[in-house]
C-alpha cells in the first residue's frame, strides 16, 4: 500500500505508511498498521497501550 501526500511546493510525494508513534513501517517483521485520520498505529503500539490501560499498573490518582 502506498499513500500520496502533497508537499509544501505542491508536488505529490509517495510514501509507505509508518506508525505515528514508533515509526515502524508496514510489513516490518509482522507489523500491521491501523489507519486513523491522517495517522497510523502499529499492532505493537496497540498492545503497549492496552497494557497501560488494562495491565497490572493501577491508574494514577486524579489530582484535584
Amino acid at each position: 500500500m502506498i499513500f500520496r501526500r502533497r508537499g509544501k511546493s505542491g508536488e505529490v510525494k509517495r510514501h509507505k505508511p509508518k506508525c505515528s508513534f514508533c515509526g515502524k513501517g508496514q510489513g516490518e517483521l509482522g507489523v500491521r498498521l491501523v489507519a486513523g485520520s491522517g495517522v497510523f498505529i502499529c499492532s505493537e503500539c496497540i498492545s503497549v497501550a492496552n497494557e497501560m490501560l488494562w495491565g497490572h499498573n493501577p491508574p494514577a490518582p486524579a489530582s484535584s
